[in-house]
């Protein structure tokens, strides 16, 4: 994909939303909250371990294409738990990664850990279509929300019992996410404009969060000693993998690199 891709991915998500809006009218997701049990709360993932990682489920990318073309969300989330993951993340964007909001709640239906969902979220409606499809967490993206709009996001979020997590890529949007109300920052090595990788990025940004605040680092670890390069700050709570675990060869293999990780970062 040429040109800025994650202004490709927003101009897309609008016509998404819309037609949701249309499928699903705000009323009927209010019905459906109305009725679901209490979330688990994801922030005790960040608060409860010195360091874990999130696992995510993603079947492609705009930059590695198809990672895995068939998925079976039971057996991931299973492996997931038993690999020693405290938690999990599901990709929802259906065009640019083949995701799928209904993962979540096949997710939810086969694991006891509480899952993220990970999609460019740039409407209101699609917190409470978070809410309705039983996650537990929503990834807020700071570049492609303005600050109020931000802060109005994270407030809707908690309001619904969904743990927000800010994702940033500069010292200027961990500034915005903090000044909105932001806990728990998503520090992405991942360009979201060429989606290029730069795990440095992470080291240096990390310095900037306030000491208050729980770090999550995302993109960028293709095997275990990828985290000893980030690993410099105790804010630094948890890693999420895809990509790793997805083109993984089975179980055993998923533990062997889940453990290699928690073995030497777990303190």
């Amino acid at each position: 994909m040429a040109g800025n891709i994650l202004s490709k991915i927003v101009k897309h998500k609008k016509q998404e939303v819309a037609a949701a809006k249309n499928k699903v009218p705000l009323s009927a997701l209010l019905a459906e909250i109305m009725k679901l049990p209490a979330n688990r709360n994801f922030r005790d993932v960040f608060e409860n371990n010195d360091f874990t990682i999130v696992g995510e489920i993603k079947k492609k990318s705009p930059s590695k294409g198809t990672i895995k073309n068939a998925i079976n969300i039971k057996n991931i989330v299973q492996i997931y738990e038993k690999a020693g993951i405290k938690a999990v993340s599901v990709v929802t964007d259906k065009k640019f990664f083949d995701g799928n909001i209904e993962y979540i709640k096949e997710a939810k239906k086969h694991c006891s850990m509480p899952i993220l969902r990970k999609d460019f979220v740039i409407d209101e409606y699609q917190i409470y279509e978070t809410r309705a499809a039983r996650a537990d967490a929503i990834l807020l993206i700071a570049a492609i929300l303005e600050k109020r709009e931000l802060a109005s996001f994270i407030r809707k979020a908690r309001f619904l019992n969904v743990t927000p997590v800010v994702e940033c890529i500069s010292r200027e949007e961990i500034k915005k996410a903090c000044a909105a109300g932001a806990e728990i920052i998503g520090i992405n090595a991942r360009d979201l404009k060429t989606f290029k990788i730069n795990l440095a990025k992470v080291k240096t940004l990390v310095k900037y969060v306030p000491k208050d605040k729980f770090v999550l680092c995302e993109s960028g670890i293709n095997e275990p000693e990828d985290v000893d390069e980030i690993m410099v700050d105790p804010k630094i709570k948890a890693v999420l993998i895809g990509t790793m675990f997805m083109k993984a060869k089975g179980e055993k293999q998923i533990k062997d690199l889940a453990g290699r990780i928690l073995n030497k970062h777990g303190r």
